[in-house]
């Protein structure tokens, strides 16, 4: 054997055993992240009786600055304050106050009278399991950053040991063997789809793990100090000046961001260390033209500019620095980009089931089968979409909380389904309760306000259509060459 193809069968030995190791951690971080691209029209889907808010002028910001401000010194919660303005995706006027870990929100309306926000409980549950598995901060992101980095390890070696992967680009072996045909089908959307795949593993690795590298970054440059290190990347932070101070008027501010940046609608504006003499002002606007879709500007209490981010025309690696959010999540083009995001984190979710499904089926052709662990991986592929979506009904029920109706949801399913003994009796079925489980929340959003605004008539009916698109591809019991 020639020295490149026992580095290919090393490579693919790798390929394995990673994949093997880390599957279903994996699949968990696509799923909810394919499901993370569309947080905003999910938050409005789930939500859409909260007041529309389509824009808002800076006096009129301004003004709910200091009503939030005074609902969060009331309810406890104003050591940081921070809004979220109206966009196309999220038409909402937020208001968010934190304390020691704890937070309180507020919706605005039009008129700018703030009210309590309705709550996403399925919505908060969805952003969680991706961006931490709902674990302790900072662990759990920690932990979804190794599992990126892996990823992209596993597609980096998957490429490199299949040396005919660029060749057979368009090879798909349909209607002979099964193992053959989910190979070719885990092999071609792994190529087509490799530029995406490998921006999102990479770009998860780095924001899971930003704290991680913000302290090595530290301790290489910056001698261990971390406040510098975080200063470098985000500007200047709040002194430890605690004596009571009014809230800066940040009607001033906008209009000058207005000025420097005209056409750039402001996304946030934060206080940290809100009400105090060494408060600071973050104000950050989508500026258009820019892949990063975000500047940000640091203001003094008496309205000096301190800082620019530099995410649009600072150097290099504040540049690349401000792309990486926005190339993860796709919130650089609108929802048609949104939507292919979507598309494309369907095919890496497919990539990864047909991958371990590739395995399970080599090992009975090979007179080794685990009927066991084919019955529950399957059930454990198939089980997320009644798990999210019986979660989401529940939640907008107000019956269980979503993160306690979810695993009950996969536990039953999968143990449930295994127990059929064959996998393709557990497919089918699991294809059958999924579509139900979408046909059942189609059915409780329409009875809970799930018509109630464009967009949530909308994603209503697309959940509608992806019911059905599975039960007539996967569940009226013909057998299936490529399926995970």
């Amino acid at each position: 054997m020639t020295p490149s193809r026992i580095f290919s069968a090393a490579l693919l030995r790798a390929h394995g055993l990673i994949g093997l190791l880390f599957c279903a951690a994996i699949y968990l971080v696509c799923v909810s992240g394919t499901l993370a691209v569309l947080i905003d029209e999910l938050t409005v889907w789930e939500r859409p009786e909260a007041p529309r808010v389509e824009s808002v002028t800076p006096e009129r910001l301004a003004a709910v600055a200091t009503a939030g401000y005074a609902r969060a010194r009331a309810a406890g919660f104003d050591h940081d304050l921070s809004i979220i303005t109206p966009s196309p995706t999220l038409p909402q006027l937020i208001v968010f106050a934190y304390d020691e870990g704890r937070r309180a929100s507020w919706a605005a309306d039009a008129s700018g009278r703030l009210r309590n926000r309705p709550e996403t409980p399925w919505t908060d549950f969805v952003r969680d399991h991706h961006y931490n598995l709902h674990l302790p901060a900072p662990y759990g992101a920690y932990l979804v950053g190794i599992i990126g980095t892996i990823l992209l390890a596993s597609l980096i070696s998957g490429v490199l040991a299949h040396r005919r992967i660029i060749r057979d680009a368009f090879r798909l072996r349909w209607g002979g063997s099964r193992r053959l045909a989910n190979a070719d089908l885990h092999n071609r959307i792994g190529v087509w789809a490799l530029p995406f795949h490998l921006i999102v593993s990479l770009t998860g690795s780095l924001l899971g793990l930003a704290g991680l590298i913000i302290g090595v970054l530290a301790l290489i440059a910056y001698q261990g100090d971390q406040e510098k290190a975080i200063g470098a990347l985000l500007g200047p932070m709040a002194s430890d000046d605690h004596r009571p101070a009014p809230l800066p008027d940040i009607a001033p501010m906008i209009r000058a961001i207005e000025a420097g940046a005209p056409g750039s609608p402001i996304t946030y504006v934060r206080f940290d260390h809100a009400g105090t003499a060494g408060q600071i002002v973050q104000i950050a606007a989508a500026v258009p033209g820019h892949l990063s879709r975000m500047e940000a500007w640091t203001f003094a209490p008496d309205g000096r500019l301190l800082a620019k981010a530099g995410f649009t025309d600072g150097s290099v690696g504040m540049r690349i620095y401000g792309m990486v959010q926005p190339l993860h999540f796709g919130t650089y083009g609108g929802i048609w980009i949104k939507l292919i995001y979507v598309v494309l984190g369907t095919g890496l979710c497919t990539v990864i089931a047909t991958g371990v499904r590739i395995w399970l089926i080599r090992r009975r052709e090979q007179g080794r089968p685990v009927p066991v662990r084919e019955c529950l991986w399957v059930a454990f592929v198939w089980g997320q979409i009644p798990a999210f979506a019986l979660a989401a009904a529940s939640a907008r029920l107000a019956l269980l909380a979503p993160l306690a109706s979810y695993w009950l949801v996969v536990a039953l399913t999968t143990a449930g389904m295994a127990c059929l003994g064959s996998g393709e009796r557990v497919r089918l079925w699991s294809v059958r309760f999924a579509s139900a489980s979408l046909a059942f929340l189609v059915c409780v959003s329409l009875a809970t306000g799930g018509a109630g605004t464009t967009g949530a008539l909308v994603m209503t009916a697309m959940l509608g259509l992806f019911a059905a698109v599975l039960l007539m591809c996967w569940g009226r019991g013909e057998s299936a060459d490529i399926c995970p």
